[in-house]
């Protein structure tokens, strides 16, 4: 392959454009030391031209990203995606952001104040499953045990990670479970018609620890999820997300519901899905939308109105593989994802940074890590006081 084929690839790369076909080649390409030489070069050039020789100095991160490399170079990395590539990564956050940086605040940037002394430490809390009757149980994610009801019943069990419901189980009337998800972690529930709820950070779910014959499947979420929901044409499952439903009768669909956000996203990946609002009759009306697989449907809280829009769901869904991937997203928008990812409190001392936009893409990166490659971008100063990070 000729020298401009392989530097589209790379840009590919670097703009989260590349497929797993070009993926493949750049890992088996760059594992001759002429390639990593010229892989690395690349990126040096690419980001000088997009920064305009402005940003923070590229050699210190080559040096940082070598060392690093040198750190994972042992059998057990060895089927993984060549970690060139793989650390690569933050590199690419550092050429998007500090461009749109600059793009958004032409003074130079104040000196970067960090106290390096202190370590953030991320809060634990359990993941927790209300009973019927209100008891609470806490789920140690590694365990294998068995899932009963307030009455000694056996509805599921949890195992690997995930809560497993029973189709089987001798209940005829409706009971609910509620699952609650932490910040700092994720969570997979396998509802008793095998569909697959996967949980994020900060969520809550109320379903049924069995569906009844003759009605409708109905849960009610509070947070961020994302479903792979069994088909059964006789009984339509509901997502009740404040004021606005969501049905389907099979299909993969991501829906996103936090407190404090203003919005309501519901982003199709496969399969169809109606949308409607708990307004009388507004599900048989113009009101309610039908979506489109590769189409996000935007609920606005207070207008109570729908907006709708083609989007790439792979920005969507990838916290499912734990990654954080924003696009022409707020600062605001990031750092309460950045909260409710690790578990941290991040307070913002400046207004205006909270309304910038930003491109970033987040993978195996530590809190900490994620500090330091935002404060360098962006010429950020922050400090750490009592284990909460402070921006001035």
């Amino acid at each position: 392959m000729n020298s401009s084929k392989v530097e589209n690839l790379i840009v590919k790369y670097l703009t989260n454009e590349a497929t797993s076909v070009d993926l493949d080649f750049l890992s088996k390409w760059i594992e001759k030391p002429e390639n990593e030489k010229f892989f690395y070069d690349y990126v040096n050039t690419h980001y000088e031209v997009t920064t305009a020789m402005s940003g923070p100095d590229i050699e210190s991160i080559k040096n940082n990203l070598r060392e690093r490399i040198k750190k994972d170079k042992n059998p057990f990395y060895r089927y993984r995606i060549n970690t060139a590539l793989k650390y690569a990564a933050v590199i690419t956050v550092s050429i998007g952001v500090s461009y749109l940086y600059q793009k958004s605040n032409s003074k130079s940037p104040s000196p970067i104040e960090v106290v390096e002394e202190t370590i953030l430490i991320p809060k634990e809390e359990a993941i927790t499953i209300q009973l019927d009757d209100g008891t609470i149980k806490t789920i140690n994610a590694n365990e294998e045990t068995e899932i009963r009801d307030s009455k000694g019943n056996l509805v599921g069990s949890l195992s690997k990670s995930k809560v497993v419901y029973s189709v089987t189980s001798n209940i005829e009337k409706l009971v609910y479970n509620t699952i609650k998800v932490p910040f700092g972690k994720r969570f997979d529930v396998i509802l008793s018609d095998g569909t697959h709820v996967f949980l994020n950070a900060g969520t809550s779910l109320r379903y049924p620890v069995k569906f009844i014959e003759g009605l409708q499947r109905d849960v009610y979420l509070k947070g961020e999820a994302y479903f792979n929901v069994t088909e059964n044409k006789e009984h339509p499952f509901i997502v009740h997300a404040d004021k606005m439903n969501v049905e389907v009768l099979g299909t993969e669909f991501n829906i996103s519901h936090y407190s404090e956000d203003q919005i309501i996203n519901t982003v199709l990946v496969e399969g169809s899905v109606q949308i409607y609002s708990d307004s009388k009759n507004s599900k048989n009306t113009g009101d309610s939308i039908r979506l489109k697989p590769g189409f996000k449907a935007e609920w606005n809280k207070s207008r109570r109105e729908i907006e709708v829009d083609n989007v790439d769901t792979r920005i969507y869904t990838a916290w499912i593989e734990g990654k954080l991937i924003f696009r022409n997203a707020t600062f605001l928008q990031i750092r309460n994802r950045l909260e409710r990812h690790y578990n941290v409190t991040i307070k913002n001392g400046n207004v205006d940074l909270d309304a910038q936009l930003f491109d970033a893409t987040f993978d195996i990166e530590t809190i900490d890590e994620v500090l330091e490659t935002l404060s360098k971008s962006y010429a950020i100063e922050y400090n750490i006081v009592n284990n909460e990070v402070l921006i001035k």
